[in-house]
C-alpha cells in the first residue's frame, strides 16, 4: 500500500515529535505539542520490522513503537488497521504512543512510513513516519509525526487516504475495499474517489464511497492481482491517495483455508461464518496423539479443529459417522471437535469426512480436504465446516450448507 510521498525538505535534517491531540484524547489530554533535539532527548532504535522511540525532555516522556505484520518489513507505505503494540495479532500492525503516565488500554490506527534506514550495524540512521491513533478503538484521535535525522519536514498530515490492508478473494466471491479509515483533521466531508490500476477489470458498485462492493474476475489458475487507488480530498481541496491490492485465487487452485458456519443457535459459531486463510490468520497443522489430523487457528481470533478415527484404525479417506467429543471419545468412535475463542462444547456428537489426504514421510500432513458437522449437546443446531490444506475442494462449504439444510427440511416433513 503506497501513499502519495511527502517530499524532503531542503533544510537540516530533523529529530523530534509533533502531536495534535483532540479534544477527550486520554493520551495528549486535547493539547498539541512539538518537542524537537537538541531541547528533547530522542532516541530510536529497530529491527527489520518494528522500530521504537523516546522523546524525553524535563516534563515529558514519550515512547512511540511501530511495527510491521509478521513476516513483513518496515519499509515506505501505509499500515492500516494498527493495533496496540506489543499486544497486535502477529498478523496485523502495531503501533502505539503513550507516555507520562498514560496509556490506551487498547487502540486503533494507522502509520505512514516515509523512510526507515539502519547502518551497517544494523542502528536507526533515518526515519519519518506519521500516524494516527485512537484509544479503546473509537476514542478522540491523536495525529502525530516524528521523525529522527530526517529531511522529511515535522508536520502532522491534513489528510491521509487509508484504502486498507491488502486481502485476498477466491474468484467468484464478493470483496469491500474500505477507505472509512481516511482522515481529514479540518470539519468537513470528504470525497472519495476509487481508480482500478491493474488487473482484470471489474465493475465497483460505487466509485464516490468509501466501502464499494465488487465480485472477484475469472482469474487463470496462477491467480491475478487487481490494484485500486482511493483518492481522498478535504473540503479545501488537500488531496492524498492510497493503494491496496487484492489477490484473487482460481477456485481450481489449491489452497489453505480453514472455513466454517453455523446455524441459529449454535453455541460455536453463534450462527455466523468464519474464514481464515494466510491471508487473514496463521495457520498450522499437524498430527494429534490419537493418530489423528489437529489444525489451529491463531491471529485476530483463535480456534483449534481435532480429528481422530477410531482406536487401532489407520487415519485415511473415508466418512466417520457418531463422532463424538476429541480427546474424550469411547474407543470404537471416532473423534471431533470445533472449539475456540472461550467456546467449547461439553459433550457433541457429528461426523467428518476425509475428502483428500497425504502425509510426508514424517507422517505429517502435506494435503487435507476434511469436511464436518458438529452438533453440541445433542442438539440439533449445528456448525458446518471444511479444512484445506495445499488442496482443491472436492465440494464446497456453500455446497455443504444447502445439503444438510435440504436434510433437515426433508426430516421436518
Amino acid at each position: 500500500m503506497l501513499l502519495a510521498a511527502q517530499a524532503p525538505s531542503l533544510w537540516a535534517a530533523t529529530t523530534g515529535l509533533k502531536y495534535i491531540s483532540t479534544s477527550g484524547d486520554y493520551i495528549g489530554q486535547g493539547l498539541s505539542q512539538t518537542l524537537t533535539a537538541p531541547a528533547a532527548t530522542v532516541t530510536a532504535s529497530g529491527g527489520e520490522r518494528d522500530a521504537h522511540l523516546s522523546v524525553t525532555d524535563p516534563n515529558n516522556w514519550w515512547y512511540l513503537d511501530f511495527a510491521a505484520p509478521v513476516g513483513g518489513k518496515l519499509a515506505p507505505g501505509s499500515y492500516a488497521n494498527a493495533a496496540r503494540y506489543p499486544f497486535n495479532s502477529p498478523l496485523g500492525s502495531g503501533l502505539s504512543m503513550s507516555g507520562n503516565g498514560r496509556g490506551c488500554n487498547t487502540l486503533l490506527g494507522w502509520f505512514k512510513v516515509l523512510e526507515y534506514q539502519r547502518d551497517s550495524d544494523g542502528k536507526v540512521s533515518k526515519l519519518a513516519i506519521d500516524f494516527l491513533q485512537k484509544c479503546e478503538v473509537s476514542g478522540p484521535p491523536l495525529y502525530g509525526a516524528v521523525r529522527y535525522n530526517s529531511k522529511f519536514a515535522l508536520t502532522v498530515p491534513d489528510v491521509a487516504a487509508i484504502a486498507g490492508a491488502d486481502f485476498g478473494l477466491i474468484a467468484g466471491e464478493v470483496g469491500t475495499l474500505d477507505g472509512s479509515q481516511s482522515f481529514g483533521r479540518k470539519k468537513g466531508r470528504l470525497t472519495y474517489q476509487w481508480t482500478q490500476l491493474d488487473g482484470p477489470a471489474v465493475t465497483l458498485s460505487s466509485t464516490t464511497v468509501s466501502q464499494p462492493s465488487f465480485t472477484a474476475p475469472t482469474v487463470p489458475l496462477s491467480g491475478a492481482s487487481l490494484r485500486f487507488q482511493l483518492t481522498v480530498t478535504d473540503k479545501v481541496g488537500v488531496v492524498a491517495t492510497d493503494d491496496v491490492v487484492v489477490v484473487v485465487q482460481s477456485p481450481d487452485a489449491p489452497r489453505t483455508e480453514i472455513s466454517f458456519h453455523g446455524d441459529k443457535g449454535d453455541y460455536i459459531t453463534g450462527g455466523r461464518s468464519y474464514k481464515f486463510s494466510p491471508n487473514n490468520a496463521s495457520i498450522g497443522f499437524s498430527r494429534n496423539f490419537s493418530g489423528g489430523v489437529s489444525a489451529s487457528v491463531s491471529g485476530d481470533s483463535w480456534w483449534y479443529f481435532d480429528t481422530a478415527t477410531p482406536t487401532g484404525t489407520s487415519y485415511k479417506r473415508g466418512t466417520y459417522k457418531n463422532a463424538q467429543r476429541f480427546p474424550f471419545q469411547d474407543a470404537t468412535s471416532p473423534g471431533l471437535s470445533l472449539y475456540g475463542d472461550g467456546r467449547g462444547c461439553n459433550t457433541l456428537s457429528g461426523k467428518f469426512t476425509v475428502n483428500q489426504l497425504k502425509f510426508d514421510s514424517s507422517g505429517n500432513p502435506t494435503k487435507l480436504d476434511i469436511t464436518f458437522e458438529q452438533h453440541c449437546e445433542g442438539g440439533q443446531p449445528a456448525a458446518y465446516g471444511q479444512v484445506l490444506l495445499n488442496a482443491v475442494p472436492a465440494a464446497t462449504l456453500a455446497q455443504q450448507l444447502r445439503a444438510a439444510r435440504q436434510r433437515y427440511a426433508s426430516q421436518a416433513e
